[in-house]
């Protein structure tokens, strides 16, 4: 178990690249992050966002750079996932392919506890996108993550299912405050609204890591998102707060 002052995750010097070098995704990143806070990663589309994530999932090696993991339980929850919707199958019997050892009762708590249970009967190919999402999420946390990773769990959903999900990670913030989250979104908005902190990538490097009032103040997040990404709500995160690196 990590101590309280320990970072959960700290990642330096992690560059990445394809093609024997010749094509640079990722350059010389460098951060942390602790237990119970929510990061979210942003930037322009070819960024390196995705790539970042599944990096930190260990799906993707890094050419170079240091990754030091204080944790033993991830979960991680890609951009999409493929359903063979000629295959009938209830969002409960979904859930056993991956927990096939997980007492029923607490699959169950779990759906009530986000208020799923309705869904639990429903074909999961009939699902919403934001209906999904709430079941792919709790089936990570089944998982008992002490991070869970998501990259960028919006996709696909409208603004009012977007609010909606960060309000469901709110949810699990209150359930499991211990749980640290990082996530891959371009709704620089609600970024703003519920993340500890934020990273921003732009051209392959790091640009900015901070609170969300220190990040919006940056020249360069200015020049690429606009003034839109100045945050109305900012939820301070008193145990670990970072000075805008940029």
């Amino acid at each position: 178990m990590h101590k309280n002052n320990t970072p959960l995750l700290t990642i330096e010097h992690l560059s990445i690249s394809y093609d024997q070098g010749k094509t640079q995704i990722l350059n010389d990143i460098n951060f942390s992050v602790h237990a119970g806070e929510i990061l979210s990663i942003i930037g322009i589309n070819g960024s390196g966002k995705s790539t970042l994530l599944k990096t930190i999932a260990g799906i993707i090696r890094p050419n170079s750079g240091t990754i030091m993991r204080n944790y033993s339980r991830l979960a991680y929850v890609p951009q999409k996932i493929h359903l063979d919707r000629s295959m009938p199958m209830t969002v409960r019997e979904f859930i056993r392919i991956y927990h096939e050892h997980v007492d029923e009762e607490k699959i169950q708590t779990y759906l009530a506890r986000f208020q799923a249970h309705s869904l639990s009967e429903k074909n999961i190919t009939q699902l919403s996108g934001g209906e999904l999402q709430k079941i792919l999420i709790i089936s990570a946390l089944l998982q008992e993550p002490e991070l869970m990773l998501l990259d960028e769990p919006t996709a696909g959903i409208d603004m009012i299912g977007e609010e909606i999900f960060y309000e469901m990670i709110q949810e699990v913030r209150e359930f499991f405050p211990s749980l640290s989250i990082i996530l891959v979104s371009h709704n620089i908005h609600l970024v703003y609204k519920y993340s500890n902190n934020v990273l921003c990538l732009h051209e392959n490097n790091l640009c900015c890591h901070g609170t969300p009032l220190e990040v919006a103040s940056n020249s360069v997040i200015r020049s690429v998102f606009g003034d839109y990404t100045v945050p109305y709500v900012h939820h301070p995160h008193d145990s670990h707060n970072h000075s805008a690196t940029c």
